[in-house]
């Protein structure tokens, strides 16, 4: 028992090393068990993220109105994740936008350097996640507690879906995803899949099965535009993905409401 206690503790341990900024012990063995095994955890890290986010829109709140705390509270987000999943959104929108081949496409990807479709890419998305994130906190506290955990971690676990029944479109090795872009063995896979969708309990029924439904059609349509268009992914489809979902799932909530 401790021997499996401690394995999941260390594969925790690599989501959270890997997906975001929270400091890790430093006894932690990142060599002990597979790495990509710690991606059945990216859905819990999602849950961490909401956590701490909405702490700090609560402690802001107390001092700010709706959309200052809103504000504060995304840009507490960036900095738990490292603006990782931006990233990964920016360097899509370069690549699939300015692209005309694979490999072209997964050279601009590649590329440190922003674009002008990256640069859009991000001022749209911040702008409709701060909107939709601002009415449903005028609308309600609750509201936006709910409608963020479930965003948070259900967009996680869309990328799971992503990695599990697709390939990795990068060949070299030096690539930093190509050591977690493994498929997780079943048990691990169906397990992180059931404990993500106990969070849809949040939510109104109707709401829920509509989010659900929508979640993994646009999945799909991205799995299909991803292996039309690069044979596969990368970690920057899987930030565009995670970002897209998050957005989804919060404008289908608020629709929802109004």
């Amino acid at each position: 028992m401790r021997q499996a206690i401690t394995k999941q503790w260390t594969l925790c341990c690599y989501a959270l090393s890997f997906f975001s900024r929270v400091p890790v012990p430093a006894s932690t063995n990142f060599k002990a068990y597979p790495f990509h095994l710690g991606n059945a955890y990216f859905p819990f890290v999602g849950l961490l993220y909401a956590f701490v986010c909405l702490l700090a829109y609560s402690f802001v709140h107390l001092f700010f109105n709706e959309s200052l705390s809103v504000l504060l509270m995304l840009i507490v987000g960036l900095l738990f994740t490292g603006a990782l999943h931006e990233d990964g959104l920016a360097d899509s929108a370069d690549g699939f936008g300015g692209g005309y081949d694979k490999q072209q496409r997964l050279a601009i990807m590649k590329d440190s350097q922003i674009g002008a479709y990256g640069v859009i890419a991000l001022i749209m998305l911040v702008a409709l996640k701060l909107l939709t994130f601002v009415q449903l906190a005028e609308l309600s506290s609750w509201l936006l507690v709910t409608t963020f955990i479930v965003a948070s971690v259900l967009s996680r676990t869309s990328t799971l879906l992503l990695m599990q029944y697709s390939q990795y479109a990068r060949q070299e090795q030096t690539s930093k995803s190509t050591q977690s872009s493994q498929s997780l063995p079943h048990h691990y896979f169906l397990g992180a899949i059931a404990l993500s969708l106990l969070v849809l309990l949040l939510l109104p029924i109707a709401t829920a099965v509509i989010v659900l439904g929508m979640l993994i059609a646009n999945t799909l349509f991205w799995q299909r535009y991803f292996n039309n268009s690069i044979d596969g992914y990368t970690g920057d489809c899987l930030g565009l993905l995670q970002q897209l979902n998050e957005l989804l799932i919060a404008l289908i909530c608020l629709a929802a409401i109004s």
